[in-house]
């Protein structure tokens, strides 16, 4: 009902207005969710279910969170206190929680101009000093960088010793794939699930690749409890890349 809802709305009303006050907008969407079966910890919305989208996602009604951010959002709440932050492609959500924390100083980068930000860095030659950042958050944006492997040079580059940055793209068993012969929309979204995709991660590959330019990582697997209150995704994989 939600996914045919907002299809009609983006017929009659510009995509751009729509997410320009989707604050305002959510929580007349969020009405019809209330209960206590299920709560967003991104927003502290209890509700009666999660939206379900046609990819599997799940998105919370009140403030928009995916389940990822809201995974992402468990293991990093604790951790954020007098850090500096820098955040890339930031999901509006998340950005508004990180932005409330007193203690932290947060910053938003977004290339493409998708998103909220302070910052318009490219990861591939990033703006900012040596040793800056204690945390950075690269959560689906690896995936889309041509020069992966300098990317990561320059995130190891801009963090502080001892600071960590958390990475997730999608990921495959066996190895990377990737193939810089496809180049088109349509034949990306065949062969890396997305049109502006450029490989495929498997796990293992990801984590030699940011081992090459330095950092120590460990790989969380996680996997959600069976009544998942937060709803998290089933099974989730979450590198921590740390600067050494």
């Amino acid at each position: 009902m939600y996914v045919k809802l907002k299809q009609a709305v983006k017929q009659i009303i510009p995509e751009k207005w729509l997410q320009k006050h989707q604050d305002t907008l959510r929580p007349f969407v969020a009405m019809f969710y209330k209960g206590n079966r299920f709560k967003c910890n991104v927003c502290g919305f209890k509700m009666s279910q999660f939206i379900f989208l046609n990819d599997g996602k799940t998105l919370c009604p009140n403030c928009g969170s995916l389940s990822r951010t809201r995974r992402l959002w468990s293991i990093i709440e604790h951790e954020l206190s007098d850090k500096k932050v820098l955040h890339f492609s930031p999901p509006r959500a998340l950005s508004k929680v990180l932005e409330n924390l007193k203690s932290t100083d947060y910053e938003p980068s977004d290339y493409m101009g998708e998103f909220q930000a302070k910052r318009q860095f490219n990861i591939e030659a990033i703006d900012a000093p040596n040793n800056t950042y204690d945390v950075i958050i690269c959560y689906h944006v690896l995936e889309h960088i041509d020069q992966d492997v300098q990317a990561m040079t320059e995130l190891y580059r801009i963090l502080k010793p001892q600071g960590r940055c958390y990475i997730q793209t999608p990921f495959k068993s066996g190895n990377i794939y990737e193939d810089k012969t496809i180049v088109t929309p349509s034949e990306r979204l065949k062969h890396f699930g997305q049109e502006d995709h450029l490989r495929i991660y498997s796990v293992d590959g990801l984590n030699s690749r940011l081992k090459s330019v330095g950092f120590n990582t460990t790989v969380n697997n996680f996997t959600s409890e069976s009544q998942n209150y937060h709803g998290f995704n089933t099974k989730e994989t979450v590198i921590v890349a740390q600067k050494i």
